[in-house]
C-alpha cells in the first residue's frame, strides 16, 4: 500500500528528514546533489531492501555515520516498515516491530521504479527486460515466485550435468526444466498480453501520434525462448547436442525476450533517447496499470529526473499521462515544472522543493 509519511535518518546527504507523501502525486524538484533521487530511493528500499542505484547498500550510509535507518508508515493500514544497515551487519527489516524478510517487502509495500536504466529499456539486454517482467509478476500472483526458484534450480542443475558430461542423469532435469517452465511462460504470456492491452489503452488516452509518428508502426511481441511451433520438451531433445558442445541449456524460458520491432528493424536502432525514454515510461506505466486493473494492487509508481531529454512536447503528454493516474506517484525533476494552475489538474498533488526540507 502507497506508504503516507518516511523519515531519513543517515542515508546519503540526508542527515534526519521527515516527509508527509500525499496519496496521488508527490513532485520532488531540486539542484542536482540536493537529494532528490535519494528520496525516491529510499521509497524503492522499503519496497525491495535494495537501492535501484547501487548494488552496494552501505555506499548508503552518510559519510558522517556508521548506519543509516528509514522508517514508513502505511496509515490505511497502519502497518510500520524500517530498514536499518550499519557497516559492519547485514540489513535489518522489521514490519510492525517483527523481523521480516526482503521478499515481504515488495508485497506489502509494491512499487514500480522507472530509472535511468529503464529509461533504455528497448536498448536493454533481454535479463533485464525479463528481470522487470518477472518482478511485477512476482507482486501479482502469490505461486510464481516457487515457481520461479524452482525453474531456475532445475536449469542450473541441468547445466552442470552438460558441463560435467553425465548425459545419462539429462533427462530428469529435462522433465523438471519443461514442467516448470512452462508454468513460467504461461505466467510471463499471461502478463504481458495484460500489459499490451494497457499499453494500447494508454495510446487511446493520451494520442501520441502528432508527436511521435512510431506509436502506428512499432510491433510488440513476447518471445517465449524457444520455437514457438514446437513443445519444450522437443526443442530440449533436438538441442541436445548443441547444449553439450556448449555446455549450457541454449533454449528455454531463460531465454525469453520482449521484442520491440519498427518494420522489422531493432527499435533501439530507429529510436532516439527522447523517443526511447518517453516508450520506457509508458511500458512501465502500462505494467504498472495492469497491477491496479487487473489485480487490485495499490502500487506506487517511482520515476526519477523524469524532465532531462524530453522536450515541451513530450513532457507534456507525462503531464497528461499523470492526470488519468489513480496510483500513489512519486517523481522528480530538477526544475519546478508545474505551477500551483498546473498541479490544480491532479488528484492529491504534493510539491516538495528538496533543499527545504534539509
Amino acid at each position: 500500500m502507497p506508504l503516507t509519511n518516511i523519515s531519513i535518518k543517515n542515508f546519503r546527504c540526508f542527515e534526519s528528514i521527515e516527509i508527509s507523501l500525499s496519496p496521488g502525486v508527490n513532485f520532488f524538484y531540486g539542484a542536482n546533489g540536493s537529494g532528490k533521487t535519494s528520496i525516491l530511493e529510499s521509497v524503492f528500499i522499503f519496497s525491495s531492501g535494495k537501492s535501484f542505484k547501487s548494488s552496494n547498500l552501505v555506499s548508503l550510509i552518510n559519510q558522517n555515520s556508521e548506519k543509516f535507518l528509514l522508517k514508513g508508515f502505511d496509515a490505511k493500514k497502519g502497518y510500520i516498515v524500517e530498514v536499518e544497515k550499519t557497516k559492519e551487519k547485514p540489513i535489518s527489516i522489521l514490519l510492525n516491530n517483527k523481523k521480516t524478510v526482503t521478499s515481504k517487502l515488495i508485497k506489502e509495500f509494491p512499487c514500480t521504479p522507472i530509472h535511468n536504466n529503464t529509461f533504455s529499456f528497448t536498448n536493454a539486454s533481454p535479463d533485464f527486460r525479463r528481470k522487470l517482467l518477472d518482478r511485477s509478476i512476482f507482486i501479482a500472483e502469490d505461486n510464481f515466485s516457487s515457481n520461479w526458484f524452482s525453474y531456475y534450480r532445475a536449469l542450473k542443475q541441468r547445466n552442470s550435468v552438460l558441463k560435467n558430461h553425465r548425459i545419462s542423469d539429462i533427462y530428469a532435469w529435462n522433465e523438471m526444466l519443461v514442467e516448470e517452465g512452462t508454468k513460467l511462460d504461461n505466467y510471463r504470456k499471461d502478463f504481458f498480453d495484460k500489459t499490451l492491452k494497457e499499453f494500447h489503452t494508454l495510446l487511446e488516452i493520451l494520442k501520441p501520434y502528432n508527436v511521435f509518428d512510431f506509436f502506428d508502426v512499432i510491433n510488440i511481441s513476447f518471445f517465449q525462448g524457444w520455437d514457438n511451433e514446437k513443445s519444450l520438451l522437443k526443442i530440449l531433445e533436438e538441442n541436445k547436442q548443441t547444449d553439450i558442445r556448449r555446455k549450457t541449456t541454449t533454449s528455454g524460458p531463460h531465454k525469453s525476450d520482449i521484442k520491440f520491432l519498427i518494420k522489422d528493424i531493432d527499435a533501439k536502432q530507429i529510436l532516439s533517447r527522447g523517443e526511447q525514454k518517453f516508450f520506457s515510461i509508458l511500458w512501465s506505466c502500462a505494467q504498472h496499470e495492469v497491477l491496479k486493473k487487473h489485480y487490485r494492487i495499490d502500487a506506487t509508481l517511482i520515476i526519477d529526473d523524469i524532465r532531462s531529454e524530453l522536450d515541451d512536447r513530450v513532457f507534456n503528454l507525462f503531464k497528461k499521462l499523470l492526470e488519468h493516474n489513480e496510483n500513489q506517484v512519486i517523481f522528480s525533476c530538477i526544475d519546478d515544472c508545474f505551477s500551483s494552475k498546473i498541479s490544480s489538474n491532479y488528484k492529491d498533488f504534493k510539491k516538495f522543493h528538496v533543499e527545504q526540507l534539509r
